[in-house]
């Protein structure tokens, strides 16, 4: 390859405070440059998430209003090694310059005061970190760390808590007394439990999805079905409370087993004891409620305020393995030989003790729920 000849030209001397002027004027120029047309603003949502269809359309106005941004839409499963990086693990969450992040508990809702953030923030938006500096500023923050990874582990065991309950221990004895009585076999056993466990986890699958499911078709009404179930989780941990003083002085529960419930179950032999059970465990979830519902109102109120239907869904599933892994102990353990009579001895013992636990968590959980701590 040939080279072309460079034609020599005379220096031009220049005096040296004229030349350290236009120095500086450069300098000034290629800052305010670099400030107007390099301001990056990264958006981390998710599909389904109702917090973000309530801040997609604040982002976009500001983002339409300022051409000169360099503004990305990421979804955060598919990009959470990157969201990580910014210490973001919830959405929405906005990134401005890849320093400052605005998310939801900044706002709390609150879409005008997200857009004076956002503007505020796209004004007075510091340079970009170099590559190495950001990735190592962001890899030691303590924001970086994913605590979300602890929520399945929470819900599970939220769920083991509710299955171990006085009325689910009641139940389970009652049923073994059942088959014990009528001469049923192990197997029958067996299959009396996994009916029940599955009408229960099949029943509050449903009941949950269908509310979830409204709830992201009405995000207008999240807030008000939020509210509701705090107060109704508040209600229930004093209920619970009221029940321990009621057993306390009268040897009885308030919480009282349907006649129709126990008529049901005591049917349940031969060919007809999985359909039995199936419809004996669905019953059992909803008139049961009071028992078991409040942690379940719990862990739903957790999933409104979140992200995602899918999401949701799984967890509520964790939560419904949770409650029907004791009852599933508890019915190979009697199907094994142990006598149901020392159960219902052991639930009559503590129940009192049980029933001031569960309340006082309740009330506290209620609480934290309402300041949004959890």
């Amino acid at each position: 390859m040939r080279k072309r000849p460079v034609h020599q030209h005379p220096a031009t001397k220049l005096p040296l405070s004229r030349t350290a002027g236009i120095l500086i004027l450069l300098l000034v120029l290629t800052t305010g440059i670099a400030q107007a047309g390099n301001v990056s603003v990264e958006y981390f949502y998710e599909s389904g998430c109702l917090k973000c269809a309530q801040a997609s359309p604040v982002i976009e106005k500001i983002v339409t209003q300022n051409p000169d941004i360099n503004y990305s839409e990421y979804e955060i499963a598919a990009s959470f090694s990157l969201a990580k990086q910014y210490g973001v693990n919830t959405v929405p969450a906005v990134v401005i310059n890849k320093s400052t992040v605005i998310n939801y508990e900044d706002y709390k809702g609150d879409t005008e005061l997200l857009e004076t953030m956002l503007s505020e923030s796209i004004e007075t938006a510091p340079p970009i970190p170099d590559k190495t500096e950001s990735d190592i500023g962001i890899s030691n923050s303590p924001e970086s760390w994913n605590t979300d990874t602890q929520t399945p582990y929470v819900i599970f065991i939220a769920g083991l808590l509710a299955g171990f309950n006085p009325c689910l221990i009641a139940v389970m004895a009652f049923l073994a007394s059942v088959i014990v009585s009528s001469g049923g076999s192990r197997k029958d056993m067996l299959v009396l439990v996994t009916g029940f466990c599955s009408g229960i986890f099949v029943t509050y699958m449903i009941v949950g999805f269908g509310i979830l499911n409204t709830i992201s078709y009405f995000p207008g009404i999240r807030e008000t079905i939020t509210t509701l179930m705090v107060l109704l989780v508040a209600f229930l941990g004093l209920w619970h409370l009221y029940d321990a003083y009621y057993i306390k002085k009268h040897s009885k529960s308030s919480f009282k087993t349907p006649r129709s419930f126990i008529d049901l179950m005591g049917k349940a032999e031969g060919r007809n004891i999985l359909a039995i059970s199936f419809i004996g465990g669905s019953i059992f979830s909803l008139v049961k409620a009071p028992c078991v519902g409040a942690v379940y109102l719990m862990i739903l109120e957790m999933l409104i305020s979140g992200n995602n239907i899918l999401e949701g869904t799984l967890y509520m599933a964790l939560y419904n393995l949770g409650v029907i892994l004791p009852i599933l102990i508890l019915g190979a353990l009697l199907a094994f030989g142990l006598d149901p009579e020392k159960v219902n001895e052991y639930r009559e013992k503590r129940r009192v003790e049980i029933r001031l636990v569960t309340g006082i968590i309740l009330i506290l959980l209620a609480l934290m729920l309402n300041f949004n701590i959890i």
